[in-house]
């Protein structure tokens, strides 16, 4: 393996554009220290080790100019080797996002899963579950959802960015079980056909962070699977997610709603997901459609033994 990089191939390693690497060495001096003996820039192991860490400090919001000074007066050690370069990945247009978005932003089509989780745990400690997923998550995985469907590219963006959001939903803490007394808790499900899940992660962190017991029944869940849980559970309430519709999703609506109304003690029934608008009256079997995670945490803590 080659000890020094061209500057297309470092460009395609770190998953920024080729005129952002000279934009850097330009404006701000963090470049390749030697040239070939033809006179060619070329980046060593100890350049590129400088523009990754350039790029993770501008990833988390921090200014180029700023980003720079501090890499270029920091003592870089000497990675052993390179990895190799990936192919070309553009760079996202930003527009005026805010910088953490930016950055998650960038980090995303680099394909750097570290920095995408430590940026969205960062704002998850700071902000709580719910304002990190309906200000950061779901725009960026919405947006990257709509660049596939406008380019058919960047689809392991995609995948990546779902589970780097999904890894640091399962790690979201919440405070100890209250000790004594019986907390009843949410049952959270997905209509049999639907594998959309990263939602209901969304909300069984937001539930853990506010004290709320809850139990996943997770993706594709069958009805029969849900109404045994009612059984078993005794939930306070029960959540149905559906992101795309389908033909059988009033029927599954009917029967968990069957089973909550001949459960021994109250539990209310809710509705979640876009794919619900297509149930009609079968809704009026609901009581409620939760129709943000904000609303579903809201309504949910309201809910009384």
């Amino acid at each position: 393996m080659m000890d020094a990089l061209s500057p297309g191939a470092t460009a395609r390693l770190l998953g920024i554009a080729p005129t952002t690497l000279r934009s850097w060495d330009r404006r701000y001096g963090v470049g390749p220290r030697e040239r070939s003996p033809g006179g060619h820039r070329r980046y060593s192991p100890a350049d590129v080790a400088r523009l990754r860490e350039l790029c993770r400090l501008v990833g988390e919001g921090m200014p180029a100019a700023e980003a720079a000074r501090q890499v270029l007066t920091a003592r870089t050690a000497e990675p052993p080797m390179l990895p190799e370069p990936r192919s070309e990945v553009r760079a996202t247009a930003l527009g005026t996002a805010s910088p953490t978005l930016q950055g998650l932003t960038r980090a995303a089509m680099r394909m750097d899963s570290d920095l995408v989780e430590s940026l969205l745990q960062k704002a998850v400690a700071r902000y709580g579950t719910v304002l990190a997923w309906e200000d950061l998550a779901m725009p960026l995985l919405y947006g990257m959802g709509r660049k596939w469907e406008e380019t058919q590219r960047h689809i392991e963006v995609e995948h990546l960015l779902s589970w780097c959001v999904s890894s640091v939903l399962r790690r979201v803490p919440g405070p100890p079980p209250p000790s004594g007394g019986r907390d009843r808790p949410v049952v959270l499900a997905c209509v049999p056909h639907e594998m959309h899940s990263l939602p209901v992660e969304a909300l069984a962190a937001a539930l853990r962070e506010a004290g709320l017991a809850h139990r996943v029944l997770g993706p594709c869940t069958p009805t029969e699977a849900t109404v045994r849980a009612v059984r078993r559970v005794g939930p306070r309430a029960v959540v149905l997610w559906c992101h795309t519709s389908s033909a059988h999703d009033s029927e599954t609506l009917v029967t968990t709603a069957r089973s909550t109304v001949s459960a021994p003690e109250r539990t209310a029934l809710y509705t979640a997901g876009p794919g619900w608008r297509e149930a009609g009256s079968s809704l009026r079997f609901a009581d409620g459609h939760l129709g943000s995670l904000s609303e579903a945490v809201a309504v949910l803590s309201a809910v009384r033994d």
